[in-house]
C-alpha cells in the first residue's frame, strides 16, 4: 500500500469540497410531489370518494400508500382523458 501525504491550503480544500458538493447536487434527482386523495379532491373540486374511486379503478395512478404523484395527476388532466 502506498502512503501519500498531500499538502494543501485550507482555502483549496474548501474549494475542492464545495465543487464536489455542487456537482453531487446537480446529479441528485428530485423527489416527485405527492398529494393525498383529499388534497387532489380539493384541487379538482370533487368529492374525496370520487378521487378514491378513480385511484381504485386505475384511472389515476397512485403509490402503494395511496399518494398521487404530480405526474399522475397531470396525466389524468390531459385533454385526451375527457
Amino acid at each position: 500500500m502506498n502512503d501519500m501525504i498531500i499538502l494543501t491550503t485550507k482555502e483549496d480544500l474548501y474549494s475542492v469540497i464545495e465543487t464536489a458538493f455542487i456537482e453531487k447536487m446537480k446529479k441528485a434527482t428530485t423527489l416527485p410531489k405527492l398529494y393525498t386523495i383529499n388534497k387532489v379532491a380539493k384541487m379538482l373540486g370533487v368529492a374525496h370518494l370520487t378521487v378514491k374511486r378513480l385511484v381504485e379503478s386505475g384511472i389515476i395512478r397512485s403509490t402503494i400508500d395511496g399518494k398521487i404523484t404530480e405526474s399522475a395527476l397531470n396525466e389524468y388532466l390531459q385533454p385526451s382523458n375527457y
